[in-house]
């Protein structure tokens, strides 16, 4: 049994091949993101992208893993063991790009280099590297963990990104799909005072009170009424399915809207109040810091900063040094002979005269810097004139509702007054079509304007980034 209890009324679905259908009731926009952010695929890729976030860390992670080597190269000529040289040992890397060390020789032959002989016991060493030049302050293993660090962060917010702008569609698409509904609504009940107007017309056409073209007219603007009824039956049919894009069930099922899901009817829309000029300055102020696109270019620049303190180290001559403890193991115990004067130790240097590739490689990464900082400075001037668009546009769809519910009201009086004329007869059937196509075109701007004002309302909350979590 489907448990839809988290949703505001229990929806009735009545699978079709592979899809289910919604029906009967009346769809909220609530209902919508419910399903959105439950069921929608591209929720669950955002459910990914955190997955993906983790592995790119502990990937990283795996440079810092201790390892274990060991290497045996032996020469057998003319029955002889010309040598055998064995050696194995565990070397732990550490954060600050030291490396610790320790492991075991064991090397014999009759042509064996001086420089490799060991005690027959073999020889144990325990010992340390330092880079004292590059690779000091930072190097790839370092770099590569801390962005993959940044990368596991910025998935959080690339997620909120992704469902802030999914939320937003959904939204927008919902309220186009709720207007369809209501011009049909509005089309039906002008077809049906049409049709009587029409019969009442023919009748009296019958008892001689109407001319003929009365009857003629009545019924043109009825066949008008029915092809504009039509049209916006075909006009919802089309926002519905672009609708049901967005409704998915358990185990990716798509949902489907069937004929008898209502949507709410115009005249019952509660309408969420303007926001203030105080919350509109302070989402402006924080839209640098909040919004989650504006968030993942810092993250792109957080990046780029530690590619750039890698390159930077490019610059600076290679020193390493090498130091081995050495002691021979004796009756088993590998400290039983360990003196401090048993040791190896040694000193690397390499460094480029020219520094061609480490210069260019550092600038490369300082002009990638530089346009990913003009991207952002771009990116911030889009969402703040976005911003400032939606919240000039709600407080002029308000003002224009405030507007057309009054024009609404009057040309139903109008309209209302014409009838009883008409019934009376002192009007004529053209000025009641004319007060009745005046009444339906103000009803349709009305249910218009209500749709623009809910998204203008929530494309407020997209442009701050904050829809979503909202």
């Amino acid at each position: 049994m489907i448990n839809l209890r988290h949703i505001f009324f229990l929806f009735i679905l009545i699978p079709i091949g592979t899809f289910s259908q919604l029906k009967v009731g009346v769809l909220t926009e609530k209902q919508v993101l419910w399903y959105v952010r439950n069921y929608h695929p591209i929720a669950i890729q955002g459910s990914l992208l955190l997955d993906q976030g983790e592995s790119t860390v502990r990937s990283a992670r795996g440079d810092f893993d201790p390892y274990l080597k060991g290497d045996l190269n032996q020469k057998y000529f003319d029955d002889k063991e010309y040598f055998s040289i064995l050696n194995g040992g565990l070397v732990v890397p550490t954060w600050y790009g030291i490396e610790l060390k320790t492991g075991y020789d064991q090397n014999r032959g009759a042509f064996l280099d001086p420089e490799n002989n060991v005690p027959d016991n073999g020889l144990w060493y325990a010992g340390i590297s330092v880079p004292l030049g590059q690779g000091l302050i930072i190097d790839k293993r370092r770099a590569t963990l801390r962005q993959a660090q940044i990368f596991a962060e910025s998935t959080l917010v690339e997620r909120q990104s992704l469902m802030n702008d999914l939320f937003f569609n959904a939204i927008n698409q919902y309220w186009k799909w709720v207007e369809a509904w209501n011009q049909i609504q509005v089309f039906e009940e002008a077809v049906e005072l049409a049709q009587t107007r029409f019969a009442g017309v023919k009748r009296s056409f019958e008892f001689g009170d109407v001319p003929a073209i009365d009857t003629l007219e009545s019924l043109i603007q009825f066949q008008n009424r029915q092809i504009s009824l039509g049209q916006a039956r075909i006009n919802y049919q089309k926002e519905s399915f672009d609708l049901s894009n967005y409704l998915w069930f358990e185990e990716n099922t798509p949902l489907e809207i069937s004929d008898e899901l209502q949507a709410p009817a115009y005249k019952s829309i509660e309408l969420i109040e303007v926001g203030n000029a105080f919350d509109f300055q302070n989402r402006l102020e924080r839209l640098p810091l909040t919004h989650p696109e504006m968030q993942l270019v810092d993250y792109k620049l957080s990046s780029l900063e530690i590619d750039r303190k890698l390159k930077a180290e490019g610059l600076k001559p290679k020193v390493n040094l090498n130091y081995n403890a050495l002691n021979e193991p004796v009756s088993g115990d590998a400290f039983d002979q360990y003196s401090s004067q048993n040791y190896k130790w040694g000193v690397g240097f390499s460094f480029p005269l020219f520094l061609r590739e480490q210069r260019g490689n550092l600038e490369l990464t300082k002009l990638k810097i530089q346009d990913t900082e003009l991207s952002r400075q771009q990116k911030l001037l889009e969402l703040q004139n976005k911003l400032r668009s939606y919240y000039n546009e709600q407080l002029i769809l308000d003002g224009q509702i405030n507007l057309f519910s009054t024009t609404v009201d009057n040309y139903e009086r109008l309209f209302e007054g014409e009838v009883q004329k008409f019934d009376s007869g002192e009007s004529s059937l053209f000025l009641i079509n004319s007060r009745e196509m005046n009444l339906i075109q103000a009803r349709l701007k009305l249910v218009e304007l209500i749709a623009k004002y809910n998204i203008a309302i929530k494309g407020l909350g997209w442009a701050s980034g904050n829809l979503y979590q909202n």
